[in-house]
């Protein structure tokens, strides 16, 4: 049985995914970002990360939530096709990430609230008796929020 590392990411809101063990590469203070005038709600504010000015999205409210106060930002590292320069983005969270061990036998649904994922979950996993979505980190950054 094939099993992989991944680290749970609390969004508050009773909002949780995960993302592949290599995806986090860094977690920051969140009082060091800085505000962007004009942008949605979910995606108001960047921070200085070696050298770069990332995005950093607040996934509770992306996905229908309040936005919230988060205590920490994960820098996330993707690539939008094999082969190609790594891109980079944040994500505002709850608390610090949670790391885990899992196994195909853990692969269940979407949580209940399933199409607040729709298009930005890859798969979904039991986790201690939660679903938890597994985030396509590349097609997050990448496409703007479906309208319900």
């Amino acid at each position: 049985m094939a099993e992989s590392n991944a680290w749970i990411l609390d969004f508050g809101q009773h909002f949780t995914a995960a993302v592949g063990a290599r995806e986090v590469l860094h977690l920051l203070d969140v009082h060091s970002t800085f505000l962007v005038p004009c942008t949605p709600k979910y995606c108001n504010s960047v921070v200085a990360w070696r050298d770069r000015l990332l995005p950093v999205m607040d996934m509770a409210s992306r996905l229908g939530g309040m936005t919230q106060q988060a205590k920490f930002i994960a820098v996330v590292g993707y690539q939008q096709r094999r082969g190609e320069y790594p891109q980079f983005g944040a994500l505002l969270l709850s608390s610090p990430p949670l790391q885990a061990t899992v196994n195909d036998e853990q692969a269940c649904k979407l949580p209940e609230n399933a199409q607040v994922w729709n298009g930005l979950a890859m798969a979904c996993f039991d986790f201690h008796g939660e679903a938890v979505p597994v985030l396509d980190i590349n097609r997050l950054f990448n496409t703007a929020p479906i309208s319900a």
